[in-house]
C-alpha cells in the first residue's frame, strides 16, 4: 500500500498542534481521523476498522500517550503508534519505546520536516514485519508439514515406523503412569513374497495399499493406530485396550482383509489373500521394557504363522501353551497367574 493511502488517527489534545499536523498530513494526501484524548482515540479506532497507523501526543488528560500503547499492546494489537512530545529526555524516549510504540518524535521547530519521513519509515518497518512474520508462518506450516510427511509411509499413506517408534515411547509412559493396559497387534500378509513374484511389483504394491486400508478401517477408537513396520509386516498400536479388545480389533482385521477377496493363487491356505496376527497385552509398571511387549508380540504371530498362518495368537496363548507343557502343582500355579488379565511384564 502506496504511504499517502494510509488512514491515520491523530491524537492530540492541543487544538493548534491538531490543526497544524492534520494540514502537514492532509497535503501529504493521508486520511486523517482526528481524537482529543486516549479515550476517544480508542473508540475510534474499534469502530473504524481501517486505522493504518496512530499517531499520538504523549501527554494528554484521562489517557495519555502510553497508556494508550500499553492498552493497545495488551489486547495484542500490532497497529504502529507514533508518540510525539515536547521532552527531551533519553529516559523518556526509552520508556516509550519500551512501552511499544514504533517510534517517538520530538515536536519541535524542525516537526515539519522530520514528521512526514516517520510516518513513511515507520509504515515501510510495519509492512516488512509484517512480511517477515507471514514468512515465519509460512515456514512453520511447511516445517509442520515435513514433520508430517516424514511420518507417513510414502506407499501405502498410513503412518511408518518411525512415527511407530516416537508415539509407542509416548503411549508407553503414558499408559505405566495411569497403570492401565495397552495392546499391540502385528500384522504379515502370508506368503506375500510368493504373490510378489508371481503377480509383479506393481500387483504387490496395490495389495499393501489395500491391506493397509484395510487394517486401518478396523479401528473404532481416536487414540488407535496402525503403522507399517516393514516389508509386508504391519502393527497396530491400542492404548487402555484390554487382550478382550485387542482380539477383537484383530478379528475385524481379518474380516476387512478377506472381504477383500485378493486373489493369491501361490497360497497354501486360502484362495486370497489373507494375514497372521500376533498379539501382545501388558499392563507396564515403572520397571517394565517396551522392547520386551514388542518382543511378545512377535512371538505370537510367528506361532500364528508356525501352526497353519491366517490365525490370531496372543502372548497369553503362548504362556497357557507354555503351562500345558508343564506338570504337577508347578503347572497349576502358572495357570492360575495366567487367569488374571493384569499379569505385567
Amino acid at each position: 500500500m502506496p504511504t499517502n493511502n494510509l488512514k491515520i488517527l491523530l491524537v492530540e489534545d492541543d487544538p493548534f498542534a491538531r490543526s497544524m499536523l492534520e494540514v502537514i498530513l492532509t497535503t501529504e494526501g493521508y486520511n486523517v481521523t482526528l481524537a482529543e484524548n486516549g479515550s476517544e482515540a480508542l473508540g475510534i479506532y474499534y469502530s473504524e476498522s481501517d486505522i493504518d497507523i496512530i499517531v499520538s501526543d504523549m501527554n494528554m488528560p484521562e489517557m495519555d500517550g502510553l497508556e494508550l500503547i500499553r492498552t493497545l499492546r495488551d489486547r495484542e494489537e500490532v497497529v504502529p503508534v507514533i508518540i510525539l512530545t515536547s521532552n527531551r529526555e533519553i529516559k523518556v524516549a526509552v520508556k516509550t519505546i519500551y512501552s511499544g510504540a514504533s517510534a517517538y518524535l520530538l515536536k519541535d521547530e524542525n516537526i515539519e520536516d522530520t514528521f512526514i519521513p516517520s510516518i513513511r519509515k515507520t509504515w515501510e518497518h510495519h509492512m516488512l514485519e509484517k512480511e517477515k512474520q507471514q514468512l515465519l508462518k509460512d515456514l512453520e506450516r511447511k516445517n509442520k508439514e515435513l514433520e508430517r510427511l516424514s511420518y507417513l509411509d510414502p506407499l501405502t499413506g498410513i503412518s511408518n515406523r518411525r512415527y511407530f517408534d516416537v508415539v509407542m515411547g509416548q503411549e508407553w509412559r503414558r499408559v505405566t503412569r495411569e497403570k492401565v493396559p495397552i495392546s499391540i497387534i502385528m500384522i504379515d500378509i502370508d506368503y506375500f513374497k510368493l504373490y510378489n513374484d508371481f503377480y509383479g511389483h506393481q500387483e504387490g504394491d496395490r495389495c499393501l495399499k489395500l491391506v493397509a486400508k484395510a487394517l486401518g478401517d478396523a479401528l473404532m477408537r481416536p487414540g488407535d493406530f496402525v503403522a507399517r513396520y516393514g516389508g509386508e509386516e504391519f502393527i497396530g498400536v491400542l492404548p487402555n485396550s484390554p487382550l478382550r479388545g485387542a482380539r477383537e480389533v484383530a478379528g475385524r482385521m481379518q474380516i476387512n482383509i478377506e472381504e477383500l477377496e485378493i486373489l493369491h493363487e501361490k497360497s497354501d491356505i486360502s484362495d486370497y489373500v489373507t494375514v497372521s496376527i500376533g498379539i501382545a497385552c501388558a499392563f507396564p509398571e515403572q520397571n517394565s521394557i517396551l522392547s520386551e511387549l514388542i518382543m511378545q508380540a512377535d512371538k505370537a504371530l510367528y506361532s500364528a504363522k508356525n501352526n497353519g498362518r491366517n490365525r490370531i495368537h496372543s502372548n497369553k496363548d503362548l504362556k497357557r501353551s507354555q503351562v500345558s507343557q508343564n506338570s504337577g502343582s508347578e503347572a497349576i500355579k502358572f495357570s492360575m497367574e495366567l487367569n488374571s488379565e493384569s499379569a505385567v511384564l
